[in-house]
């Protein structure tokens, strides 16, 4: 992948996210459906379902046993910008999720920082972690897109946030609508929206959420969540698919390393 300019690391720096649109080419895509087909179908504890129905909600750990997303989360586009933001020289997979957002059922996601999770369930020191948004279907304005509070990383985390207590097998700590409606005040909240194929992302003190699905078009989302190989979990209390036990310095792949499957 070429390296992000310095226009696009101020921007990240000032914002808290990046959209690369089309990043992935519509057969690489094309193998990715394929993949997150396989993995809604599995059984087990890293699969998480609606409240209110068998409709999966959440796949921990793709990245680990499908083949399409363990070359997904070593593709050398994903490694090198993760590098670059996070300016080290190597970047582990601390946790995977494939977010489907299923037709008619994918339930809304409440206000809430990915960090807060990772630092007080799994030890991560530092904030210098991303969220990996990779497009499986199109986003558009309608079938629930990722909402994001522009510039809300910059302030750290929100400790007035609620801990959820492992919900429905996830964990977040949701942000109360009054802080919410403070911290969106000057910034606005920014829907981002795109073709199959893009990505998206995000510093892991972004606030963000999501409606729920009301429409009859998926919304599926793989979310790679890189952090800084120096910046490893110290709390080993959740299952490895939660919380990684390696993070030793990925080696990327070559370009081609998707297309090999479509073959």
């Amino acid at each position: 992948m070429t390296k992000l300019t310095t226009q696009q690391l101020s921007d990240f720096a000032e914002q808290g996210f990046m959209f690369l649109p089309s990043l992935f080419s519509a057969v690489e895509v094309a193998v990715l459906r394929s993949g997150a087909a396989r993995i809604m179908a599995r059984q087990g504890p890293e699969v998480v379902c609606e409240a209110d129905s068998k409709t999966v909600r959440l796949v921990y750990g793709a990245h680990r046993f499908d083949e399409a997303f363990v070359r997904l989360g070593r593709h050398p586009r994903l490694i090198a910008a993760a590098e670059q933001l996070l300016e080290t020289d190597g970047v582990y997979v601390h946790q995977s999720r494939l977010n489907p957002k299923a037709a008619f059922n994918g339930g809304n996601w409440d206000w809430h920082q990915d960090f807060a999770t990772w630092h007080d369930r799994d030890g991560l020191a530092e904030p210098r972690a991303l969220m990996v948004a990779v497009f499986i279907e199109h986003v558009t304005a309608v079938n629930a897109p990722l909402l994001i509070v522009p510039g809300s990383h910059r302030d750290g985390l929100v400790h007035d946030a609620n801990d959820d207590r492992e919900i429905g097998g996830y964990s977040i700590f949701n942000i109360p609508p009054p802080t919410l409606a403070e911290l969106a005040k000057d910034r606005g909240i920014a829907a981002q929206t795109g073709p199959a194929g893009s990505v998206l992302i995000c510093h892991s003190n972004i606030v963000h959420g999501s409606s729920n699905n009301i429409t009859p078009w998926p919304r599926t989302i793989f979310y790679l969540n890189l952090a800084a190989s120096d910046n490893p979990p110290t709390i080993f209390k959740r299952a490895e698919h939660h919380c990684s036990r390696d993070w030793s310095p990925i080696k990327p792949l070559d370009e081609d390393c998707l297309l090999e499957l479509a073959n």
